[in-house]
């Protein structure tokens, strides 16, 4: 009889165990599940940004669990993290003492987050033009944006077309469009066809005068280059006008990853 109490006994004793431990409410803020929303706003575990969601479960008075699950490469992955009371309580004032997370305050959060999607802004820059890439630890990369294939970068600079990988992409500086400026075409094709006559001017200061066989300066030669010339500058001034569009285009940095978001805001 003895025996079959002590191993009742036994078996009861996981089960206590267990009713002693339960999920704990960190903050009326976030409740008993912390997703992963939530844990951008609030930082509550700043290195684990790509968490689905957590929980924590109290072991003792001055233990708990923290629970963790992500999904990598699609599968379910839980991690267990262990903290005492006064970290708890520590993370407990922290969200506390942080506003109410509204659809509004997660709207504007994710705003600035464009590293999330870093790959979609890529692709839907007007391509190719001219941008500056931050990447891999303040490197600096200057040059003509070509396309984004698997996930690379291909720009087009002045001696040879580079690569850089979207994950070693800091920031960007780009374009979202180029505007188009037509009251300055006129001026823009004046300007290059101006400047393609004084160059031949110029050209025709500094030949020998060309005389017909009867001693006469020959005016045609000269008037030909000036008119060769103005039709030379005429075939630019659409590239002008293309170039003078692009610099007046105010230009727009992003951020796209996210140690550099978490420098700049944090």
């Amino acid at each position: 009889m003895k025996r079959l109490l002590f191993l009742s006994y036994v078996m009861l004793c996981p089960s206590l165990l267990v009713s002693k431990t339960d999920v704990i409410i960190l903050s009326q803020k976030v409740g008993t599940q912390i997703d992963q929303h939530e844990n951008r706003f609030y930082r509550i575990f700043p290195s684990d940004t790509d968490l689905t969601d957590a929980q924590i479960i109290r072991i003792s008075e001055e233990k708990y669990m923290v629970s963790i699950v992500k999904f990598i490469d699609g599968k379910r992955k839980e991690i267990e993290l262990y903290i005492g009371k006064d970290e708890f309580l520590s993370l407990k004032k922290h969200v506390d003492s942080q506003p109410i997370f509204t659809e509004e305050a997660k709207i504007a959060m994710y705003e600035g987050m464009d590293f999330l999607r870093v790959e979609k802004v890529l692709n839907e820059i007007p391509k190719p033009q001219y941008v500056i890439l931050d990447h891999s630890n303040n490197k600096k990369l200057k040059g003509t944006l070509i396309k984004v294939v698997d996930k690379t970068i291909f720009v087009q600079t002045a001696n040879m077309i580079e690569t850089v990988y979207l994950e070693d992409l800091d920031r960007l500086s780009y374009r979202p469009e180029i505007r188009v400026f037509s009251s300055l075409k006129f001026y823009s094709y004046a300007a290059t066809g101006l400047f393609g006559y004084l160059m031949a001017d110029i050209y025709n200061n500094q030949r020998p005068t060309t005389y017909n066989e009867y001693g006469v300066a020959r005016k045609d030669v000269d008037a030909y280059r000036k008119i060769f010339g103005t039709i030379i500058g005429l075939i630019f001034s659409s590239e002008v006008s293309d170039a003078i569009s692009t610099l007046l285009t105010p230009k727009e940095t992003i951020i796209l990853s996210e140690a550099e978001y978490e420098k700049e805001n944090y």
